[in-house]
């Protein structure tokens, strides 16, 4: 159990096997250090590492205080691999006897940097036990299956539920998979750390529920479905004192349209008793996103039945797109459509990607690192037929709304949508 080996379990790769004791991996960016069991204070569960660098020698010592900086600094997580000095009683009588140290990795410990002051640090670990980097993705799914059903509920009534439900295979650390999803949690991050993002506005599939507190009496806490067009779009930021704090985002008109057609999308959703009905609710979706029949034949036919940017010519998937949103019959005009395969109609009408004054594509930041970054610059396919072109008062309308989203948002410090 040599120290070079423990650390490289982690992907972490020591600059000297002799004497460093700390390292940053790249993926994920974290700090890796090794710490001595019997310094460890273990303190309502947790692991408690006081010490100061004053009574260090070494190079090792210049090298852990920077890498503690950059963790206290960044507020990456640490890693823990634990030494243990087998005689130590016998090297404080002699200390001049060679000491038997073995290492070991402890990845079901994670921590941070406390405090950094001068020569002193104080490092604090927590114990992942069975939660490892998350909760068990089954798990958390049957909790916010809970929640919807019920319309929220408190910790007892999910519990409750999930007993009748499933009650072969009981959730351990219930409160732990529901603050996982619940976005106004501060200690959401503590359940997963492999997440760096908590803005409810990215689409992330663990944005699920919202904490409500009653105040009574009695006072209870209930979890309810997170809906933005109720609660509004949350991030989670470190405030001075390194706790995590909840902070409402700005919106702007097109952020309140989506959470408010999100919300809208499955409220007024018909019984749907049998196949045919069920297959009757799907074709609806996929006619209304196609679009107004007669408004999309012109699309089809100015274009000559090809996606105006990637000439796709699957008739299935192309859709008629508004420039300016659609107000009534009267703006089902060609020059106010374009003729787009779906999933670019989805992000033109969520404003991250547009048509510039030359009539190239432009996108929004948090696409150029996907697989759509292709399609930047690319020129827009027009109609034979000038009076089918689209007008470029109502493009210009549309791009000047997407970069005042993205300036907004960049703004906030952060680029995506």
């Amino acid at each position: 159990m040599g120290i070079e080996r423990e650390f490289q379990s982690y992907g972490a790769q020591l600059v000297n096997r002799a004497w460093a004791v700390s390292a940053i991996t790249d993926d994920p960016r974290e700090v890796v250090v090794s710490i001595w069991q019997h310094n460890i204070a273990e303190r309502d569960g947790r692991w408690v590492y006081d010490d100061s660098l004053a009574r260090w020698n070494g190079a090792g010592k210049n090298l852990l205080k920077e890498h503690l900086g950059v963790a206290y600094t960044e507020g990456l997580r640490l890693r823990a691999v634990l030494a243990t000095q087998h005689n130590r009683a016998e090297r404080e009588r002699n200390p001049d006897k060679a000491p038997r140290n073995t290492f070991k990795a402890r990845p079901d410990w994670v921590g941070r940097v406390e405090l950094l002051d001068g020569d002193h640090f104080l490092l604090v670990f927590e114990h992942l036990g069975e939660l490892a980097t998350a909760p068990t993705g089954a798990k958390y799914w049957r909790v916010a299956e809970a929640v919807e059903a019920m319309g929220g509920g408190t910790l007892a009534e999910v519990g409750e539920w999930l007993e009748t439900h499933y009650p072969s295979d009981p959730i351990a650390d219930l409160r732990a998979n529901l603050e996982h999803l619940t976005v106004n949690s501060p200690s959401r991050p503590h359940y997963n750390y492999g997440r760096s993002d908590w803005r409810t506005d990215q689409g992330h599939p663990h944005d699920r529920l919202f904490k409500v507190v009653d105040v009574g009496p009695p006072r209870r806490t209930r979890y309810v479905p997170f809906n933005p067009a109720v609660h509004g779009h949350l991030d989670l930021q470190k405030a001075d004192d390194r706790k995590w704090v909840v902070v409402p985002l700005a919106q702007d008109d097109q952020t309140r349209a989506e959470a408010q057609g999100q919300a809208d999308a499955f409220d007024h959703a018909p019984p749907l008793d049998n196949e045919h009905d069920a297959r009757v609710w799907a074709m609806r979706a996929v006619a209304q996103r196609r679009g107004q029949p007669l408004f999309r034949a012109r699309l089809l036919d100015a274009y000559d039945r090809q996606c105006a940017i990637t000439r796709c010519s699957a008739l299935e998937v192309l859709e008629a797109a508004h420039v300016l949103p659609y107000k009534g019959d009267h703006t089902n005009r060609v020059d106010n459509g374009l003729l787009l395969r779906a999933d670019l109609h989805t992000l033109f009408d969520c404003q991250l990607l547009w048509i510039t004054a030359e009539n190239t594509v432009a996108l929004a930041p948090a696409l150029l690192a996907t697989d759509y970054a292709s399609l930047e610059g690319q020129l827009l396919r027009l109609p034979a037929s000038r009076a089918n072109h689209p007008n470029p008062a109502h493009l210009a309308e549309h791009a000047r709304a997407c970069n005042a989203r993205h300036s907004l948002q960049t703004d906030q410090g952060q680029d995506a949508c």
